[in-house]
């Protein structure tokens, strides 16, 4: 299975930045609030997690440090 955790540590890294909010993110991707947390933080896996991960790396357009 892919390991996401280099990608959510990105993403959660960048949102900490950028003081975006899960519930700004829930908006934007279309998903609750609770489902991003979930995601970022690692407790929700599986394929439509690691999309998630994908589509909020090239959403925001994190590189790499």
């Amino acid at each position: 299975m892919l390991d996401t955790e280099p990608g959510r540590k990105a993403v959660k890294n960048y949102m900490a930045k950028k003081s975006i909010t899960y519930r700004m993110a829930g908006i934007l991707f279309g998903k609750t609030p609770q489902w991003i947390q979930q995601v970022v933080s690692g407790k929700a896996k599986g394929p439509k997690a690691t999309a998630l991960i994908i589509s909020m790396i090239s959403e925001f357009d994190i590189k790499e440090d």
